[in-house]
């Protein structure tokens, strides 16, 4: 008979008892930073001077083009026809520069990495002058994470609960960061439940996750056993259908379980190699979840790419 101890338990109590700082603070840098100034770090005031440059010289050598190619009698026919090209690419000139020049404060926090600043700054335009872009709500989430503040994370889903309910699904994954990090199962299967049929994509096979991890942490074994069957039937992320499969692997006496899982584990197999694996999870870090499950990820993968006795011997332990 399966029960959740061992791997599960172990898991547990790596997310609730080592600081949160230790878990993410080098490794979120990525999630914020990188994606946003790139890995060579340009300053933004090189950036956007780049970005202008780039988009006039484009415009330029398209609109005279003609006149290089098919001379000044062409080009005067093609300028007639097409009066409105100049206005088009003013209009997106002052669109792109004004979300440059308005999120500037923004983005000088981010490249200085003044966390301290950067919180006060979003948490002015949040909470204060109840401006929820969804933009700035990622951010603030992530820079609660790196200040390891969980509770911030806290204080900001009441607060959209109560002034913008709308976009709590939307991003029901990072607030439900702090489900995951206490020690507390029923809590965490609740927060998740409400959220399996109001969530979509990707975001919703990682609500229902961890809605069964909170089941079998509670040893509600069938519950969780469907959920997860449900997730490997519809999930598309590589480490999201690793981590399903491995938690799935604990079911492995149900022939029809063991059947899907081996058969699932060999197509992964077949599709990477380990440092092909490893990218993909370097990848998949852009999901903070993954950064947090790093331990969970790093056993699965040692699961993945084990042979058969060490297999049978992982599952005679926690059987």
């Amino acid at each position: 008979m399966y029960e959740p101890t061992g791997r599960f338990e172990t898991v547990t109590l790596f997310i609730i008892y080592v600081p949160v700082d230790r878990i993410i603070l080098n490794k979120l840098h990525c999630i914020i930073y990188i994606p946003i100034i790139g890995e060579n770090v340009l300053k933004f005031k090189t950036i956007f001077i780049l970005f202008n440059i780039v988009i006039v010289v484009s415009f330029v050598i398209i609109y005279f083009m003609p006149l290089l190619m098919l001379g000044w009698e062409y080009a005067t026919i093609f300028w007639s026809k097409n009066w409105f090209l100049p206005l088009i690419f003013i209009a997106v000139l002052v669109l792109l520069n004004s979300y440059f020049l308005l999120n500037w404060r923004l983005f000088q926090l981010l490249e200085s990495e003044d966390w301290d600043k950067l919180l006060q700054y979003l948490e002015e335009r949040i909470y204060e002058k109840k401006r929820f872009q969804a933009q700035h709500v990622r951010i603030l989430v992530n820079t609660y994470l790196i200040r390891s503040n969980v509770d911030g994370i806290k204080r900001l889903e009441a607060f959209l609960r109560e002034h913008n309910p709308e976009l709590v699904p939307k991003f029901a994954l990072s607030l439900g960061i702090p489900y995951l990090l206490q020690n507390d199962p029923r809590q965490m299967e609740l927060y998740f439940q409400e959220f399996l049929h109001t969530t979509k994509g990707n975001d919703n096979r990682w609500i229902q996750w961890n809605y069964s991890f909170a089941l079998l942490l509670q040893r509600k074994k069938e519950e969780a056993k469907n959920t997860l069957l449900n997730v490997l039937d519809q999930v598309k992320d590589p480490v999201l259908t690793l981590l399903t499969l491995y938690m799935l692997d604990g079911f492995s006496a149900e022939p029809d379980i063991e059947e899907k899982v081996r058969n699932a584990r060999e197509e992964i197999r077949k599709n990477y190699s380990p440092p092909e694996w490893e990218k993909e999870v370097v990848k998949a870090k852009s999901n903070v979840e993954v950064v947090i499950l790093a331990q969970l990820v790093q056993d699965a993968t040692e699961w993945l790419f084990s042979t058969n006795s060490e297999k049978g011997k992982t599952e005679n332990e926690i059987n």
